[in-house]
């Protein structure tokens, strides 16, 4: 019969994690600033502060970090996706706020591991490669459903899904080329959000009510659950 978990349990969980969340901030850094083949284990121990051997803790090769990358930044996103998709407690334009905010805040955050990933993707080795496509289209999918659903509730305009969900989609990404490190993270999400709810709303429709817009540590909550699990 397994033990259960010491309080120190949940803690070390929550330090390796963050400890992760810094590895792939400062190893994408070194990526973007001296190229993915010219930057080493070693440079990033060094960056870290911690020896090679401590890195080793965390990842064995570069290609570990990439996996990390699709895990967090596609495959998570699609995951969180899926479950917000599946709300039956909130509307389309809530839950089309909300994917906006989560997108805008995780580009924002964490630009450098995005648009390594978006270099890098035509070279990801396999399996990670195909599991990186599949988890785009399945972003995809999740958004075009609360778009199609949307328009059949009346409170979207009968538009393209696909077009839309293409759209929104290239607005939030493109975050993270010019998102400039310093300005305001939570007015850039409100900028974006209001446009892309303005994009798509039926004139006339009613917007989300103060007791239904979600607060910012909710939309946290669902960023948090990104967070790769190692």
């Amino acid at each position: 019969m397994a033990s259960a978990p010491t309080p120190q349990e949940p803690r070390s969980a929550l330090s390796r994690q963050l400890v992760i969340s810094e590895l792939l901030d400062t190893a994408t850094a070194l990526f973007a600033a001296k190229g993915y083949e010219s930057t080493t284990l070693l440079d990033i121990a060094k960056a870290l502060g911690i020896s090679r051997p401590g890195l080793y803790n965390y990842v064995s090769s570069k290609e570990d970090l990439l996996t990390m990358l699709v895990e967090q930044v596609s495959q998570g996103l699609a995951d969180v996706l899926e479950q917000l998709t599946a709300r039956a407690d909130l509307s389309p334009t809530q839950k089309l706020r909300d994917v906006v905010a989560l997108l805008v805040r995780q580009r924002t955050q964490h630009p450098d591991q995005f648009r390594i990933l978006d270099r890098s993707e035509a070279v990801l080795p396999e399996p990670i490669g195909s599991e990186h496509r599949e988890a785009k289209r399945k972003i995809l999918r999740e958004v075009m459903a609360i778009i199609e659903t949307g328009i059949e509730r009346g409170e979207f305009r009968p538009v393209d899904a696909r077009t839309a969900a293409l759209s929104l989609l290239g607005m939030c990404n493109w975050v993270a080329w010019w998102f400039s490190r310093g300005s305001d993270v939570e007015e850039t999400v409100a900028t974006v959000t209001d446009l892309a709810q303005n994009m798509l709303l039926r004139p006339g429709a009613p917007g989300p009510d103060a007791e239904t817009t979600r607060t910012v540590e909710e939309i946290r909550t669902l960023l948090d659950r990104l967070a790769p699990r190692r």
